[in-house]
Parts: structure tokens; sequence; C-alpha cells
């Protein structure tokens, strides 16, 4: 005895006809009528006292159709259950190396695909295999290729970086600049870590560059950018979050450093689970330059 089964029973039980039963679920008289048999012959019992024009449930039919009512609900209630036991499942934690392009993915595959719930953060240490091998994350996208027999690894989209100037500032009118020909001056840059910005510490750093860095938290700085002279920079993936005001231009960097290609990293463990992202990524639209 199945399921179906039973829905058919409980329905004979309320239209007391074999003919509207079988009209209601779509299904032919005759075979109504012989799933109802078999039912009565697989339990030993009649359920129902038949005449002419009608079918009525006797006092074990009613025994049953309390039996086969509780059955019923407890198999919704399973279901219903089950459903949010997977949905609770359908979640990826992501690894980013940067704050642009993690601003730029997560709210676009959100969108595509609200039943997933996403986790995301920066990682911060360099050993992307080690934090893949111990599951720390379902996915990383990292700034370089990541090679071990274990893990998978997908080239994904490109970033650089751009200064932004104010239309005034000499370095306006250059179609690139190198972070090693600015002039001594202050540069903004939200304290949100990156892979970016480490980047750029790093050339300043060894480069011995007389660059003051300006960092602060992202809206402060957002309030800087636009109220100050002073030279800032945006990637390419984060530069829709921000607001540089109307009286600024935005020049790419020449410096390889600033510039990176991402890379989606994930073990192969994982990939049944990162199957949607994976197919998302697939039909993921080209970024380009502003300029």
């Amino acid at each position: 005895m199945d399921i179906n089964q039973l829905q058919y029973f409980k329905k004979i039980a309320e239209t007391g006809s074999l003919t509207k039963a079988a009209e209601q679920l779509h299904i032919s008289q005759p075979a109504m009528s012989a799933m109802l048999k078999k039912i009565e012959t697989e339990l030993n019992v009649e359920l129902f006292d038949r005449s002419a024009n009608r079918i009525q449930l006797n006092q074990v039919g009613e025994t049953a159709l309390i039996h086969v009512n509780n059955i019923l609900r407890d198999y919704e209630q399973m279901k219903k259950d089950l459903l949010s036991l997977s949905q609770q499942k359908l979640s990826i934690s992501f690894g980013f190396c940067d704050p642009g392009v993690q601003w730029y993915c997560v709210p676009r595959f959100s969108y595509a695909y609200p039943e997933i719930s996403v986790s995301e953060e920066l990682y911060q240490t360099q050993d992307i295999v080690q934090i893949l091998l111990d599951r720390n994350y379902d996915v990383i996208i990292a700034p370089h290729k990541v090679i071990h027999s274990d893990i998978s690894c997908k080239s994904f989209l490109s970033d650089r970086v751009f200064l932004s100037v104010p239309t005034d500032n000499k370095l306006a009118g250059k179609e690139n600049v190198s972070l090693r020909e600015i002039p001594a001056q202050p540069l903004l840059l939200p304290d949100i870590g990156g892979y970016f910005v480490k980047q750029i510490e790093k050339i300043i750093i060894q480069e011995k560059l007389p660059i003051t860095l300006v960092k602060n938290e992202f809206m402060i700085t957002q309030h800087l950018i636009r109220s100050t002279n002073f030279l800032t920079t945006v990637s390419l993936l984060s530069k829709e979050l921000r607001n540089d005001g109307t009286n600024r231009l935005l020049i790419p960097f020449s410096d390889a450093e600033l510039k990176v290609q991402y890379f989606i990293a994930y073990h192969q463990a994982n990939k049944q689970k990162i199957k949607l992202f994976l197919d998302w990524v697939k039909s993921f639209p080209m970024v380009t330059d502003p300029i």
C-alpha cells in the first residue's frame, strides 16, 4: 500500500462516490474501483457499505480513515521537515582575497540564487591550499592559480586599480600612471584590507615612495574623497560602490602588481555543493574598463 492509495481511499470516503473521487483525482472509475479492491484485499476487510448509487464508510472504514488521516498528516509534515532541513544545507561559504571582488560577486550571486545562504569574509592567511584542505571555506577567490591534486582551480574575473584624481590635478591628462611616479602627497585608502591594499603598501615600502597613506573607515574615506583634493584609488570591480563625485577622473595604473586575474579554487569534494555557483560563473558577465 502506498501514499497514493491512501489518498484515493480518503477521497472516496469524503465524496461517498467512486465516480466523483475518480473525476476529482483525474483517473478512470474502473482504476479507482480496482485500487479500492486492492486495499481491502490487502487489509483483509471491507471498508465501505455499498448500495446501487452510493458507497459509504462502515465502522471498520471509519477506523481506517482515522489512521489514514494520521498517516497522511505525518507524511506531509515529514516532507516539510525534510525540505526545511534541505534548505538549511543550501549554503556556501566564500573566502575572498579582496573586498572588491567580494562586493561585486556576492550581491549578484545572491540575487540569482536567493535560496542559498551565503557566508563571506576576507581570508587572512597566504596558505590557500591549507585552508581549502582544512575545509575552512567551500570556495576561495584567489589572486593566483592554486595547484594541488585535491583542489580544482578555474580562471574567474580580472581586476585592476585606478587612480582617482581631481580634474584639475596635473595627473588628470595621463592615459595611465605608475604608483612609482606619483609625487609626494597624501593617498586616501579605505581601511578594508585585501589584496590590492597590500600590493600598494608593499610597493610604497619597498620603493620608499614619498606617499603618505591616509587610511580611514570606508564612510570617512568617501567623505574625504568628495571634500578634498587628495588622490585615492579604486578597483574596477568595486567602483560601482563608490561615489567620487563629478569632478574626478579615473586613470588606470600601469604597474603590473596592481592588475590581477582572480581564480576560483575549491576542494574537489565540494564540487557538488557549489555546483550552482559554478553554473552561475559560466554565464557571468564580463567586466570592462570604464575608459
